[in-house]
């Protein structure tokens, strides 16, 4: 009777032993369970995580160079030291994923959700990021040099100190956004937002904002810049720049 009325309660609560852990267990594959699990310091290059369930869970210096992960939860995951090196990431969830110097070079985010993230020196050189939404995101000293970020969303982000030099920021928003020093060097800026964005010692040497939106004159006058900045109609510099060599370094 004792048994019988023990195993009724597991049922109506909903789980039985080891369930919990079944999933952390199971080995890599397309739409695999590992919700909080520990996958720490594996080599998973190339894996197929397509649709995989990774909410909460423990990547740190786990390698996924090359790994599919398209359609992934992510959403709270620890990426620190994380290797997402060429991964596709596609339409994936990253909301409030935390990581410090996660490498995602080369990958390719189009579409994700990465509301809220927080990366600490993450390196996304050449990545692709196109449509993908940062808002609200957290990512100083990122290296996005070369990127594709076309149409992205970085509203309300802070990415003090990060390199976009050479990235395609076409389209993208950058409305009410921290991007105090970090530096615009020969980026594609056209159609970019910048309405009340922050804009202390922001290197925009070597850059072309004439047809950027929403940027003010009372904005670039924190910023560094010098006779190779271009700046939109109704727009004008300051005289002269108010920076030093040293503001013009994005380290």
């Amino acid at each position: 009777m004792m048994r019988a009325s023990a195993l009724l309660v597991t049922l109506m609560l909903g789980f039985s032993p080891g369930v919990a852990e079944a999933g952390c267990k199971d080995h890599a594959g397309s739409g695999v369970d590992w919700t909080g699990c520990t996958k720490k310091l594996l080599m998973l290059q190339s894996a197929s995580l397509d649709s995989a369930n990774l909410e909460g869970s423990n990547l740190t210096s786990t390698d996924l160079t090359g790994a599919n992960l398209d359609g992934a939860n992510l959403n709270t995951a620890d990426l620190s030291y994380t290797s997402l090196k060429s991964a596709s990431l596609k339409g994936a969830s990253l909301i409030k994923t935390a990581g410090n110097r996660t490498s995602l070079v080369e990958a390719d985010l189009s579409g994700a959700n990465m509301q809220a993230i927080e990366l600490f020196r993450a390196d996304l050189t050449n990545a692709t990021l196109v449509k993908a939404d940062l808002s609200r995101s957290s990512l100083p000293r990122a290296l996005f040099t070369g990127a594709n970020l076309t149409s992205a969303s970085f509203e309300k982000s802070d990415v003090i100190r990060s390199n976009f030099d050479n990235a395609d920021l076409t389209d993208l928003n950058f409305s009410f956004a921290i991007v105090a020093r970090a530096s615009f060097r020969n980026a594609k800026l056209t159609g970019s937002d910048w309405s009340n964005a922050y804009l202390f010692r922001t290197i925009l040497v070597d850059a072309d904002l004439s047809g950027v939106i929403g940027l003010t004159t009372a904005q670039v006058a924190m910023a560094c810049g010098d006779s190779s900045t271009i700046l939109p109609a109704g727009v004008e510099a300051p005289t002269p720049w108010p920076c030093t060599r040293q503001d013009e370094s994005s380290e």
